[in-house]
């Protein structure tokens, strides 16, 4: 099992397990809600302080407390297209356009089929035509096409994708390879057979968990299904987020915003 070792803001005790990988890689939860709930921030979180996975919470606003900058993200990963999940986007990569050192052809927003024309449809819908070309032009993001099966090397990170079912639209869950150590993140999903491929191959999994009291409609995992899964990789430490408020899970570690673990 990796070895956990859990910051937050403020700096809590650290939690630690054993390990596999000498060189730490740092995830960090911007944000530990499910979509209407109010008990946390929207969707999101950051791996090795350059992978955004997921931008339904302010990056901009929430990367300064962890120490990071809106030009430290080089790679942003898109599970689905729901606004809890995208909705902040359009956000990053203003600031980025508008930022003086833009640098136009640095990030990287890999997604589900028909990533470029939903975010280019919410930029233009929230800020006007006249921001897409800003972006375009100062930002120049790639856009690059994940599915079913993909197996991708992006920068310095290998990126697998596993086709999971949610309610609507192309939704996939993706581990992240960095440093030998492989991070999962489940997106929003039922039990379904790419979530359970996802959890065989991964070292930590970062899991959805929208109910704690009885199965969660719209696709998605309730405690039940996440202490089945638990129990099926006892060797995989799970991080569970998409919250519905607090609750436990025996064999997890229940993710709030801003909570930090430098995973080896």
């Amino acid at each position: 099992m990796p070895r956990v070792t859990a910051r937050s803001i403020p700096t809590m005790p650290p939690v630690t397990v054993i390990g596999r990988s000498e060189v730490p890689v740092r995830l960090s939860i911007l944000g530990s809600g499910n979509a209407f709930g109010g008990h946390g921030g929207n969707a999101s979180a950051v791996l090795d302080e350059r992978v955004l996975v997921d931008a339904g919470s302010p990056p901009h606003l929430l990367l300064p407390p962890l120490g990071l900058g809106i030009h430290d993200i080089d790679l942003v990963l898109l599970s689905h297209f729901h606004l809890d999940h995208t909705a902040m986007l359009p956000l990053l990569l203003g600031a980025l356009a508008w930022s003086d050192d833009p640098q136009a052809g640095h990030l990287v927003i890999a997604g589900p089929v028909g990533t470029r024309e939903v975010i280019g449809r919410l930029v233009a819908a929230g800020f006007g035509r006249g921001m897409q070309e800003r972006i375009d032009r100062r930002v120049a993001p790639e856009y690059a096409v994940l599915q079913d099966g993909s197996d991708v090397q992006i920068g310095d990170y290998r990126v697998r994708s596993h086709s999971v079912v949610h309610s609507t639209g192309p939704s996939l869950a993706h581990a992240v390879t960095r440093n030998g150590l492989r991070v999962g993140f489940s997106g929003d999903t039922t039990l379904c057979p790419g979530l359970r491929r996802l959890a065989a191959e991964v070292d930590v999994l970062v899991c959805e968990c929208s109910s704690w009291d009885g199965p969660a409609g719209g696709g998605h995992l309730w405690r039940g299904e996440v202490e089945e899964l638990v129990a099926e990789h006892p060797e995989v430490r799970f991080i569970l987020n998409h919250l519905p408020g607090r609750g436990s899970v025996p064999g997890a570690l229940i993710a709030h915003d801003l909570l930090t673990l430098d995973l080896s």
